[in-house]
């Protein structure tokens, strides 16, 4: 039996099919947690093997292959700016041809929820219901 807890009550609900998936979630996902620690060790030992191998070069990308399996290891940069002011000062009227400026528009909370209730400004947004989060907790 489940045992559904909304805010503060608790209720029973007894359907087998609800069981057997919070049972096999719950398994599935302690299952793929596992072999994610066990990729990461692997990926860990493959990104420092690539790195012997790209050495000095300008390749950011090696592939080890070995019959039939591949493994692609591609190395990156994230690059952000952190002192606009100085680098505008260093890169002077380069700056604007090396640098993107953009306006991002997102609904505040407020726009959220009148949104719901006013067809005239729901017209002017997208909505779209999200996937439902599903995780697995502690039981109380």
């Amino acid at each position: 039996m489940i045992a559904v807890k909304i805010g503060k009550k608790t209720k029973p609900r007894e359907k087998l099919s609800d069981e057997m998936a919070l049972i096999g979630f719950v398994k599935t996902k302690q299952e793929i947690d596992a072999l994610n620690q066990e990729l990461k060790s692997f990926k860990e030992v493959l990104a420092e093997a690539a790195k012997e191998e790209l050495g000095n070069t300008d390749a950011s990308t090696v592939t080890f292959q070995m019959d039939d399996k591949a493994v692609k290891i591609s190395f990156g940069w994230d690059v952000k700016i952190k002192d606009p002011d100085t680098l505008k000062e260093v890169l002077g009227d380069r700056f604007y041809d090396l640098v993107e400026e953009t306006i991002v528009q997102k609904p505040a909370k407020k726009l959220k929820e009148i949104a719901l209730e006013d067809d005239g400004i729901r017209e002017c947004l997208e909505i779209k219901e999200k996937s439902p989060s599903v995780a697995v907790v502690k039981a109380a």
